[in-house]
């Protein structure tokens, strides 16, 4: 797509429809909050042409200075109908393969567009387009209108408004499985995993720690009015660093030595599968285990901090 198409396609998404207006200069700080950076003359020169087209419907009020800018009717669908095949064909991939990463307010402005697309294809007969749709496929997909479907729209929808939502959240209390409705989730970012999506988030005003909770174990999401609190200096990619949030590795073996174990220690439950506990020394106890370099292992390592010292693998011992 050349950037002036693309720009002007942002543009067109930034124009009111009529009774609102706005001006150039106002446009063309809305292109900029998309990563849009250009003058205001070719704002206004791009007003000004897609106008002369006859085709979007864009007029400008003229009775006042500076002008406002606004669509008599749905500006975005008749900008489509310029829609190349190369665009129609990256639409309808995206739509197939990604939409879910996008919340529904944001996806309802872009359903004429994607209906678009998918005509200019059918139209085009196009057999590179045929065998392209036909053979790029995306599994598995949950089928719409799905539980499953609606809480995650709903989850990133509060993400994307920057609104708390209650919800109940699955939690694992003194090796009891329960579910337990917080009224403030307060989400802050969205991972996507192998092993599903995951949000980041606090659950209460008065705990500052930042949650990483899978979409499978949230439930019951209800959006409220309640703003998002952002913590200061807040970041995925650092928290991603920090926490270990990443996809699970391959299996390792785990072996570690725990010294002047006492009962406490010794009960709390080991990560993985096959845990084993040998005597080590007079002093301490050996622990091996076959577990995934997950979060929850890595969480179960921090909190065994000074507890429990790495003997392998040598990759752990170092990170």
């Amino acid at each position: 797509m050349s950037k002036k198409l693309l720009r002007q396609l942002t543009l067109a998404r930034c124009v009111p429809y009529r009774p609102y207006k706005l001006t150039a200069r106002q446009l063309q700080v809305k292109l900029e909050e998309e990563g849009i950076q250009v003058s205001l003359r070719t704002v206004q020169r791009d007003l000004e042409e897609m106008s002369g087209m006859g085709l979007f419907d864009l007029t400008s009020d003229d009775r006042s200075k500076p002008h406002g800018w606004c669509f008599e009717r749905n500006g975005l669908n008749d900008f489509a109908n310029f829609m190349p095949l190369g665009l129609a064909m990256a639409l309808k991939t995206w739509n197939d393969q990604a939409a879910d990463l996008l919340p529904a307010s944001v996806l309802a402005e872009l359903n004429p567009i994607i209906d678009k697309a998918n005509q200019v294809i059918k139209d085009s007969k196009s057999e590179l387009a045929s065998r392209w749709t036909e053979n790029v496929v995306r599994l598995p997909k949950p089928f719409a209108g799905s539980p499953e479907i609606r809480r995650a729209t709903t989850i990133r929808d509060a993400l994307w408004r920057g609104r708390k939502f209650s919800a109940e959240i699955k939690r694992v209390i003194k090796g009891r499985t329960v579910w337990l409705r917080y009224e403030q989730v307060n989400p802050l970012g969205i991972v996507g995993r192998k092993d599903g999506t995951m949000l980041l988030c606090t659950v209460s005003d008065m705990d500052p720690k930042i949650y990483g909770i899978s979409f499978e174990n949230i439930k019951e999401v209800e959006l409220t009015s309640r703003p998002v609190m952002q913590p200061r200096e807040f970041s995925v990619n650092k928290l991603i660093r920090e926490k270990g949030y990443h996809e699970e590795s391959d299996t390792i073996h785990f072996v570690g030595r725990i010294t002047n174990p006492n009962r406490a220690i010794i009960e709390t439950a080991i990560p993985g599968n096959n845990p084993r506990l040998t005597r080590y020394d007079k002093q301490s106890m050996m622990v091996e285990t076959e577990v995934k370099d997950s979060p929850e292992f890595r969480r179960w390592l921090t909190d065994m901090a000074g507890k429990v010292e790495i003997l392998a693998p040598e990759s752990l011992k170092n990170s």
